[in-house]
């Protein structure tokens, strides 16, 4: 390879690079709640180490979801299907919250799944159409997984959760609650996702978590005791 070549492949490589970066949030651990490695630990067992953006306990890989970027291939957009939500974490502040979502990739109305103040609590929902996961303020302020619906600010991050086998077994939802001043350390509301092992779920990865058992036509919200 020519000089002039190699260093077009070097140029090529760190634009690259660049664009991939920009793909993810940056986070900052914030001394006031949990790290991320903590957390997953928490919901998932073991003791979880860093690998880049991704995490892993030897028997769960916890991979990054791309923030940004075309909207449907990262985590602003979710695949319908059914889900299995846990809190696992609530920050001590004070304030009264809920974990839900809102139907479709634009407009909708917000549906509660599950109060912030019940740790271990759980909840099963149905959906027939994409969607956005959100969180729901004391003061009645919305928060979602889409960017454009938080004044372009991304208050959701999460990861794809994958067993020993490569498979695909759930996520982790991990929220911001502050949209006025965001501590950016995505630690304030901690929600898993679980789903049954099923041969497509892998192949889910890209859109998100889906496809556990869809009911044409109609959406069922039940909450697990």
């Amino acid at each position: 390879m020519s000089r002039q070549g190699f260093g077009f492949a070097i140029g090529l490589f760190v634009l690259c690079g660049s664009a991939l970066a920009d793909d993810y949030t940056t986070i900052y651990p914030s001394a006031n709640d949990p790290n991320h490695a903590q957390l997953l630990a928490s919901a998932l067992g073991g003791s979880f180490s860093a690998s880049g953006l991704n995490y892993s306990n030897g028997s769960i890989d916890a991979i990054r979801k791309r923030d940004n970027g075309p909207m449907m291939n990262t985590d602003q957009i979710w695949a319908a299907g059914t889900y299995k939500a846990s809190l696992v974490y609530n920050t001590d502040d004070g304030r009264s919250k809920s974990f839900g979502f809102i139907s479709g990739i634009g407009g909708g109305t917000y549906e509660s799944l599950l109060s912030t103040s019940s740790i271990g609590s759980m909840a099963s929902v149905t959906t027939d159409e994409d969607f956005r996961w959100a969180i729901k303020l004391n003061g009645g302020k919305v928060l979602s997984s889409r960017n454009s619906s938080n004044q372009g600010t991304d208050m959701m991050v999460s990861y794809d959760l994958y067993n020993h086998a490569g498979r695909l077994i759930g996520a982790m939802l991990l929220f911001d609650d502050k949209i006025s001043a965001p501590e950016k350390d995505y630690a304030d509301v901690a929600v898993l996702l679980t789903l049954a092992p099923t041969p497509q779920a892998a192949s889910l990865g890209i859109l998100g978590l889906g496809g556990v058992s869809v009911l044409a036509g109609r959406r069922r919200r039940e909450s697990v005791a």
